[in-house]
């Protein structure tokens, strides 16, 4: 299934469609669990993030309303995940962070992941866009595009496997990139 841009997969989210409920898993799962491990949770602990969050958002999203005027569904996400990793670690039994630590270490593992979680999310758009882009232009358009662009392939021997011209190869690169660039700005809110 294509990706739904975000408004428009949230908006189905708050509906209750059970597919883009799995979707939305599916797309920010990967996410949570990397927050959680600059954050410094163990396995677990992280797997347990992931089901807070989720259930976090799934308590909320009847009456949830994303307005871009009030900020970034990514830096929403990215505080219930703080949030809920806090909760965590306030459990742990261990004591490998004291209750009184939690604000401070978190904030400094905040800092420190903070340039890998906007890598992380640019990775995230560039993939979910890449999946967009496969079905928004014809298969030979995205063959080519790929080769050349993802694979590295030289385009005469794009051109040479696909049965085009050389020409045709860079004309279909850039008119994937033009539609790849409008869908990293759907899905990049």
């Amino acid at each position: 299934m294509a990706f739904t841009t975000k408004g428009s997969l949230l908006a189905a989210v708050k509906k209750g469609d059970e597919i883009s409920w799995q979707q939305f898993y599916d797309m920010y799962k990967p996410l949570i669990l990397l927050k959680g491990g600059d954050l410094r949770l163990n396995q677990t602990e992280k797997e347990e993030l992931v089901q807070l969050v989720m259930l976090s958002f799934f308590n909320t999203s009847q009456t949830f309303c994303y307005d871009k005027s009030k900020g970034r569904f990514r830096d929403y996400l990215k505080r219930i995940i703080h949030n809920k990793a806090c909760d965590l670690m306030r459990k742990r039994h261990d004591g490998e962070i004291s209750v009184e630590d939690i604000p401070l270490t978190v904030e400094k593992l905040l800092s420190e992941g903070e340039s890998r979680w906007d890598e992380e999310w640019q990775n995230h758009v560039l993939k979910q866009a890449l999946e967009d882009l496969r079905s928004a232009v014809s298969p030979l358009v995205y063959q080519a595009f790929s080769m050349l662009s993802l694979e590295g392939i030289s385009g005469k021997e794009v051109a040479a496997t696909l049965g085009i011209t050389t020409n045709a190869v860079y004309v279909y690169k850039h008119e994937a990139l033009n539609k790849l660039k409008n869908l990293i700005a759907e899905v990049d809110e």
